[in-house]
């Protein structure tokens, strides 16, 4: 059992018959489990409201903390929501050869490797993403990596509910 393994777990026991607007103290670590497994440079997970992308949790790599939480932009600049909408696949595994055909939004990053998955609550809707990206290619990132990535999202978002009207 690897740490992002371990990490899953811990979630997994936070999250009985809970739910709250925050996600969980452990996210913080897990996140940062899931960046050095998969060594990505960028992990973070996101919230869609009122047409903007907001990070809500983040880890990243020495010298590439450049997302934190708090941040945002404007929903249909981000390749995230493009991924939920099934524009753009789960896994971009050369992130610069479709900035360079222009086929994503303008990133002043130069994204290599690109996994997203959406964080879909009980009721259906969608939260926002789990998302990490490293800035070099990596042939090694696979199918399973995607399909860890959408359990651990599952999770997140049992941790969570959407704040009513």
């Amino acid at each position: 059992m690897d740490d992002w393994e371990k990490k899953l777990s811990e979630i997994s026991v936070a999250t009985s018959d809970y739910a709250d607007d925050e996600l969980p103290e452990v996210l913080g670590s897990l996140l940062h489990s899931i960046r050095e497994s998969l060594n990505m440079d960028v992990v973070f997970v996101s919230k869609f409201a009122d047409g903007h992308r907001k990070f809500v949790a983040a880890d990243s790599a020495p010298d590439h903390d450049f997302i934190r939480p708090g941040m945002s932009d404007p929903l249909e600049q981000s390749w995230c929501h493009r991924i939920v909408q099934g524009r753009l696949p789960e896994l971009i595994r050369d992130g610069k050869m479709l900035i360079a055909r222009g086929q994503v939004p303008f990133t002043p990053l130069e994204i290599g490797t690109h996994l997203s998955v959406p964080v879909v609550l009980p009721d259906g809707s969608v939260y926002g993403t789990l998302c990490t990206f490293a800035f070099f290619v990596d042939n090694q990132i696979d199918q399973h990596d995607v399909e860890r990535l959408r359990e651990t999202s599952k999770l997140i978002a049992r941790r969570l509910r959407r704040p009513g009207p």
